[in-house]
């Protein structure tokens, strides 16, 4: 292996929008890749326009936490805020340190940081509601598992769901997808970018999948990709598990 290159030679699918995946694509370049970019979903304001959400930001006093579980919905939660000029949020509860980075970049504390980068994980860790009355705002997208906020109303919480934003598909040109088919491996930062890819190509092709988090890489497992697993959902952690691959 080229240590100064360590991925000359190789040529990866990234399924995300050129924009979403900045600074993971010039990384990969510069680590010698050819990178195949095929944007699967697009990100789009909720059905409602965001005014489920802007009501909720107004009831903020209601809420002992808020929780965001994606780095999309922390950014549309934030517009929300500044838009609605609100000075106080409750504690702040995410999932992921990339979502906690769009937290702390707009100078806000992150009460909650779980170290398993999941719901499940999220769940083990989150405190129990001290009064029976007591709230909590979850931030997700649409089509987001329900797992979590079930999991709270079982802890004992009243929980509120808004929508923040929706995944939209995007259409994808067969010659494209021909040559995402003929790569070296492929990454999933979503179950639902697995789903769709696959629902598009047929197969599991390339055959290696580098997928952030366990339920990504279960869903790519699932379908018959070899999964290389990032241990947290940051950039960082994605690319140490592209070199794993890489010098596999």
């Amino acid at each position: 292996m080229n240590l100064k290159k360590p991925l000359l030679g190789k040529s990866i699918v990234i399924t995300r929008s050129v924009e979403q995946s900045e600074p993971l694509l010039s990384d990969l370049v510069g680590m010698g890749a050819k990178v195949i970019s095929i944007p699967l979903i697009v990100i789009a304001d909720p059905i409602d326009g965001g005014k489920g959400l802007e009501e909720k930001v107004k009831n903020f006093d209601e809420y002992k936490w808020v929780i965001a579980t994606s780095p999309n919905g922390a950014m549309r939660l934030l517009e929300t805020v500044r838009a609605s000029k609100k000075k106080n949020l409750p504690r702040v509860a995410v999932i992921g340190g990339s979502t906690a980075k769009v937290f702390k970049q707009s100078g806000i504390a992150v009460d909650l940081v779980p170290e398993k980068t999941f719901s499940e994980g999220f769940l083990e860790v989150f405190p129990a509601p001290e009064e029976e009355d007591d709230k909590v705002l979850l931030v997700q997208a649409e089509k987001a598992r329900s797992l979590l906020f079930e999991g709270l109303i079982n802890a004992g919480w009243r929980v509120d769901k808004t929508v923040a934003y929706r995944n939209i598909n995007v259409d994808v040109k067969t010659e494209v997808l021909d040559e995402a088919k003929n790569a070296d491996a492929i990454i999933f930062t979503a179950s639902s970018a697995v789903n769709r890819y696959h629902d598009l190509v047929g197969s599991s092709q390339p055959p290696n999948a580098l997928c952030i988090g366990p339920i990504t890489g279960e869903s790519a497992r699932n379908l018959g990709w070899t999964v290389f697993e990032a241990r947290e959902q940051s950039v960082k952690d994605l690319l140490e598990a592209v070199k794993q691959w890489a010098g596999s």
